[in-house]
């Protein structure tokens, strides 16, 4: 049961993510090239969407070490 489950989860994934791929435009050009306002907005604009970004992660990054340490 869990195999078919999981490869219904990735062949959702991978019909999902070739979607999106197919709707990225090509013809994108950067609007500036200073590293230095790109780190001012980073760090100030979207301060708070970054540290709760990072959080998620690194309680994933824990999350999979719990879950390959456990022993069945």
């Amino acid at each position: 049961m869990n195999n078919k489950l999981s490869a219904v989860a990735a062949a959702l994934f991978l019909v999902v993510f070739g979607i999106e791929v197919a709707r990225i435009r090509y013809n994108f050009t950067p609007s500036s090239q200073n590293i230095a306002q790109i780190g001012t907005t980073l760090f100030g604009k979207y301060l708070i969407p970054f540290e709760l970004l990072s959080l998620i992660l690194v309680a994933g990054i824990i999350g999979m070490f719990y879950i390959a340490g456990r022993e069945d």
